[in-house]
């Protein structure tokens, strides 16, 4: 094909290809010109397309951007599914969500703008509305599931109401999507990590652990040094 010539409607094979190639660059123009700013034209271009070769596949800019949506809630889910089937406790099958996300968004680096940008549009724009409201209870399905099952193996305490739990996980996974896009992905990989150690209870010192290092600290401060021999003196040593 001649340097910068569009293709035109893709045929055999390379259908389902282009397809995808498709859905990927209007993730990217989503996140970073939003859902009003976003053409077919552009995304054509950036494709290597003609914009009738976008709407062969898509009728409209909505049913574009529809089809993001449904395409990376399906493809999540099924991670996130063969994630938690890997662990046999509550506390590690989200571990294994938490670690999947860190992979997600190494494979997808726009997917986190994508994703807050086109839950901001879809509140000016109602097109957009019920595919972001099955997204959203696709995933809090999926964790009330888990945390049914975990309260059904007598994993959550008593008194603690499993919507709350549901809830709590739902908001830990939006906040992390805006972390991605806030800050750099070192520190995303680090805040995954440390929600990790506070699932795992091993984020913070056990408070009879702590007494008992207090305790310590403050019997070797009183207790009796050799004449002339200062605590600064002795630490030094």
């Amino acid at each position: 094909m001649p340097k910068g010539k569009r293709v035109g409607r893709p045929t055999g094979s390379i259908g389902e290809a282009t397809r995808r190639q498709i859905l990927l660059i209007t993730m990217k123009h989503i996140g970073e010109h939003g859902y009003a700013k976003a053409t077919f034209n552009n995304i054509a271009a950036e494709a290597g397309l003609t914009s009738g070769a976008v709407y062969y596949y898509f009728k409209s800019k909505k049913a574009l951007v529809v089809a993001v949506i449904a395409e990376v809630t399906s493809q999540l889910l099924e991670r996130f599914e063969r994630a938690a089937t890997r662990a046999d406790n509550l506390q590690s099958q989200l571990i294994a969500i938490l670690e999947e996300t860190i992979a997600v968004t190494d494979e997808m680096p726009y997917l986190a703008a994508f994703s807050v940008s086109v839950r901001v549009d879809g509140r000016r724009y109602p097109e957009l509305a019920r595919a972001l409201a099955f997204s959203s209870g696709s995933y809090y399905d999926l964790y009330k599931r888990l945390i049914d099952e975990a309260v059904r193996r007598g994993e959550i305490a008593p008194g603690v109401d499993p919507r709350d739990v549901t809830d709590m996980f739902g908001i830990i996974s939006f906040g992390l999507t805006m972390l991605t896009v806030e800050l750099p992905g070192d520190r995303h990989r680090v805040a995954i990590r440390t929600i990790e150690k506070l699932l795992a209870g091993a984020l913070f010192e056990a408070p009879t652990r702590r007494r008992t290092n207090d305790r310590a600290a403050v019997e070797a401060e009183s207790a009796p040094r050799p004449a002339g021999l200062s605590a600064a003196t002795e630490s030094n040593a």
